[in-house]
């Protein structure tokens, strides 16, 4: 809401969105509720402090600064240790001589069991560090008070049984339940049809690839024509296809009607909203600057920012304005007016300049010389990328009717810098030069959707496609999107790795070489002498900064001769330089998916307590949690620790240092959800994308990298749900300098798009 206030008088409510600024409707009344469970009060803490009394004086360290806090009406992250003096009545107050309804009473008892325990833990924690005295009331009513109370009312127990003999099958009233398809469903489709009509079952098939469906059922002799509505079932042994998916499918009922989705057949379904996509745009200069930080002002030199100060702008009369004051050597200022904001930017240099000083020479001799040595690295890269503008690469023809299906099936809204970047790879692909696109996008902005429509748009022309990536784990989830968006046609994918057996690699490399394989998707073993292509067109390259200079100078002669895709959320500085200078194309992916949220991050000391809480916090919203442990020697231990402090959580471990199969079955699991914390190394760090799992615990934060940390965090909050990251180190005394600034670095770098950001401060 927008509250427009004359003095102390309201003079108008209106809702309004705040990505855009703008008001949508007015309002008459608009009511605030406090996001508490209890409310502070404004005396709530004068009235606890006469309440305690001469206690006050003995309290802990910890709780009289609580209790400060709760005098300026601040209640912090204090609210359940306070709960038994601030609201000591419960729930329970609030009801008389009511009949209590149980439903699925075992259920409740567990889980009130556990929130018993996980109290009387934490309870004892505190008291063990000297936080909480002994006597201290509780925030949850005594487990006997609360067991007479529940005995002593008139209580009702509902629990459904499904397997009981007279419920009808697949556990409702009606008989429905989901259509049963074999493995790989898409492959087996004219036989599942088939078998289906004749068992008499009114077939529907619903997809948003109805064109291609129709082409492989006429293969088998049914023919059956896309319609985009459909007002009645069709007869018994029927069969109709329409032109539009639904959610999911469902078979059986009286009418004995079978339909069909492209979650049953694909494994997604496209999820349409008919919101307008909004773009976010990064914080700009003025949000990310704050008094004391170095700017650099183009005519002046280099500043410290002092803050925006408000002043006349000359003048007798004259309005006052906003400026920005900056500090240089030996005293010198200058107040720079908002509109000539353009004139400053960050500093991104070296550590500790020195202040320019205004008036002398030595900033104009400063740009000279950059503006030489940025001509000399001019020329050295014109030599180097002159080659590929005048190699003649082979052109690809325009969009087939089959890409316009496969891109119609994405099982999400696009957003409109992916359209845009799409549209450039492509435009790319259709020259007769050598495409050489860096797409930088932030983690989990769906620059892979970019490289699976070019990918496609190369293999239905007749090229064969490698897509190279830094592991094995993101080569398997590359191999597993790839088949699934392409399991409709006739294109071969195959894998590279030490995932796959010697027998298998064969199998691959004969198949590059003979042109049977059509994608292949592989680590650093893609770069080896013994692997041929028959018609290599395209290579699409996921987190350049992750290869090594060997085999950049491998990729480097590819360049010349096919069209070459580059994915990265925090390129390093020369390709980031690359595509600055113009040299490189560049498309920017800068728009979140529709829902996503910024990344809660806490940098915080290591302590049981914390990992727990934040573990159970994800566990009790159904979510699955990445523990990373960048340590292969001590991991199992650290899972076993793990294991002594959750017993309730299935814990499974991942490293880069496990038998062939054994990672991959384990990652293919945790996807699976069949693990709830995943103990790992930084193997996750790159392309990961596992939508439930919404909280990211790291170890040693202040060990790894910047780019590291980012990509890290970028394994989580890849869905709707607000995700939680939690850097971890070990002694605040023990941190470096440098170690300080990085993890300050992440942690300011919270809001949507910071990766650009990031890989620019680098």
């Amino acid at each position: 809401m927008r509250v427009e206030w004359f003095g102390d008088e309201i003079e108008s409510l209106r809702a309004f969105d705040p990505a855009t600024q703008r008001g949508l409707s007015p309002a008459d009344a608009v009511s605030l509720l406090p996001a508490s469970e209890f409310l502070v009060g404004a005396d709530a803490g004068k009235n606890l402090r006469e309440r305690l009394g001469p206690a006050v004086a003995k309290l802990p360290a910890d709780l009289a600064a609580d209790l400060a806090h709760l005098e300026q009406g601040q209640l912090a992250d204090a609210a359940e240790v306070w709960a038994g003096h601030l609201a000591p009545a419960t729930g329970l107050e609030h009801l008389g001589d009511e009949i209590w309804v149980i439903d699925e009473p075992g259920d409740v008892a567990a889980s009130t069991d556990f929130l018993w325990t996980q109290a009387d833990e934490r309870r004892a924690e505190l008291e063990r560090a000297g936080i909480l005295p002994k006597t201290w009331p509780g925030a949850y009513p005594a487990r006997r008070e609360w067991k007479a109370r529940l005995n002593a009312a008139r209580t009702l127990e509902l629990t459904w049984e499904s397997e009981v003999d007279e419920a009808p099958p697949g556990g409702n009233p009606f008989g429905w339940h989901e259509p049963v398809l074999p493995p790989a469903a898409i492959g087996h489709l004219p036989e599942t049809v088939a078998r289906w009509r004749r068992e008499g079952a009114r077939v529907v098939l619903a997809s948003d690839q109805s064109a291609r469906l129709s082409e492989i059922l006429a293969e088998a002799d049914i023919i059956a024509a896309p319609t985009a509505v459909l007002g009645d079932a069709p007869p018994p042994g029927g069969l109709a296809l329409v032109e539009r998916s639904l959610n999911s499918g469902f078979a059986g009922g009286p009418e004995g009607v079978v339909l069909v989705t492209d979650r049953e057949l694909f494994g997604t379904v496209r999820v349409r909203r008919p919101r307008v996509l909004r773009r976010i745009v990064p914080k700009d200069l003025l949000e990310r600057l704050q008094p004391g930080d170095l700017v650099v002002h183009i005519d002046h030199g280099i500043a410290l920012y002092a803050g925006m100060t408000r002043r006349n702008a000359g003048g007798d009369g004259a309005e006052e304005r906003d400026f920005l004051e900056l500090h240089f050597a030996e005293g010198g200022r200058i107040w720079v007016p908002v509109e000539q904001i353009e004139r400053v930017s960050r500093y991104a240099g070296g550590e500790n300049p020195h202040l320019s000083r205004l008036g002398g020479g030595e900033w104009q001799r400063t740009k000279t010389r950059v503006r030489k040595a940025v001509t000399d690295l001019a020329k050295e890269l014109l030599a180097l990328y002159s080659a590929r503008e005048r190699a003649a690469g082979r052109p690809v023809s325009p969009d087939s009717p089959w890409q316009q299906e496969m891109e119609a099936a994405f099982p999400y809204e696009e957003t409109v810098d992916q359209l845009k970047a799409t549209a450039e790879a492509k435009a790319d692909l259709e020259r007769g030069r050598p495409m050489d696109r860096l797409v930088v996008g932030d983690v989990g902005y769906g620059k892979t959707e970019v490289a699976l429509r070019a990918a496609f748009k190369a293999v239905a022309d007749g090229l064969q496609v490698a897509v190279l990536v830094p592991t094995t784990v993101l080569a398997s989830q590359h191999l597993e999107t790839f088949r699934q968006r392409f399991a409709a046609y006739p294109f071969t994918v195959r894998m590279l790795s030490r995932f796959v057996d010697p027998e298998h690699q064969r199998e691959v490399v004969a198949g590059l070489a003979a042109g049977s394989v059509d994608v292949v998707i592989g680590t650093h073993r893609l770069l080896s002498k013994d692997i041929a292509f028959r018609n290599l067109g395209l290579v699409v390259v996921d987190e350049e900064q992750r290869f090594g200079v060997a085999h950049k100078e491998r990729l480097k002669q590819m360049r010349t001769e096919v069209h070459v895709l580059t994915l990265s959320a925090t390129p390093i500085p020369r390709t980031l330089n690359l595509a600055l200078a113009g040299v490189r194309d560049m498309s920017v992916i800068e728009t979140p998916p529709e829902d996503r949220l910024p990344i809660q991050t806490r940098v915080a000391e290591a302590s049981a307590g914390l990992v727990r809480d934040a573990i159970l916090r994800e566990l009790d919203r159904g979510g699955q949690v990445f523990y990373v442990h960048n340590r292969v020697e001590t991991i199992e231990a650290q899972a076993e620790q793990l294991r002594s402090l959750l017993p309730a959580a299935r814990i499974a471990v991942a490293h880069g240092q496990m038998a062939e199969g054994v990672l991959e079955r384990v990652m293919l699991a945790f996807a699976r959800g069949e693990h709830d914390v995943l103990v790992c190394t930084t193997i996750i760090e790159s392309g990961l994308d596992i939508p439930n799992a919404n909280t990211i615990v790291i170890d040693r934060a202040d060990a790894l990298g910047l780019a590291q940390l980012y990509q890290l965090r970028g394994r989580v909050g890849r869905s709707s749900r607000r995700a939680n990251a939690y850097l971890l180190y070990r002694k605040c005394g023990q941190l470096s300098d440098v170690a300080r600034k990085r993890l300050q670095a992440i942690f300011n770098a919270s809001e949507l798009g910071a990766g650009f950001q990031i890989a620019l401060s680098d």
